[in-house]
């Protein structure tokens, strides 16, 4: 089995509250099948680029090959472990989980992949943890997975125009630019 990830997210707090607020873009493509979704909960602040390589699981049990191979329409949780990283290098923990029942039970599955030399920027406070319902990707987009999604001219724009952080931890208003 191959898996492929590609999120996008960002979360900041409300202003005056501890109310986290972000969003998240996710394209997940397994043995060529591509899938999207979105959340409006990352489960941590910061902000994330990232695009794994296509990487090999090898052999997994075909109960998890069936689960896995087709997400249409399936929750997933994501559990996302991120090293702080900019531009390439980076490496991520990821775990995908689709809970069915069983017999009257809830019995999750879990697919693990650890991701090296991903493409992108990550600067989150904690692991991503999210879940949301996937859909199938129009086939010529879920053909692109082939390749290198995010540039470096996007990774080094998404960089230099990040926002500069706040004066200090306790300067939590919104501020316009007043006209001179």
């Amino acid at each position: 089995m191959k898996v492929k990830i590609l999120l996008f997210g960002e979360a900041l707090n409300i202003p005056k509250t501890s109310v986290g607020l972000g969003v998240g873009l996710l394209s997940v493509w397994i043995d060529g099948q591509g899938f999207t979704s979105g959340s409006n909960d990352l489960g941590a602040l910061g902000y994330i680029l990232l695009e794994t390589q296509t990487v090999d699981l090898g052999d997994v049990t075909p109960q998890k090959q069936a689960l896995f191979s087709n997400l249409h329409g399936r929750v997933v949780k994501y559990d996302i472990k991120p090293e702080m990283f900019f531009r390439n290098g980076g490496i991520a923990k990821i775990s995908l989980t689709i809970s069915e029942m069983r017999g009257g039970l809830l019995v999750d599955e879990v697919l693990q992949v650890l991701a090296e030399d991903c493409t992108g920027v990550s600067v989150v406070t904690n692991a991503l943890s999210f879940s949301c319902t996937m859909f199938e990707m129009e086939k010529a987009v879920a053909e692109s997975n082939d390749e290198q999604l995010v540039s470096d001219d996007l990774v080094e724009t998404a960089v230099n125009d990040a926002p500069a952080p706040a004066d200090s931890p306790d300067d939590d208003t919104l501020t316009a630019e007043q006209p001179a």
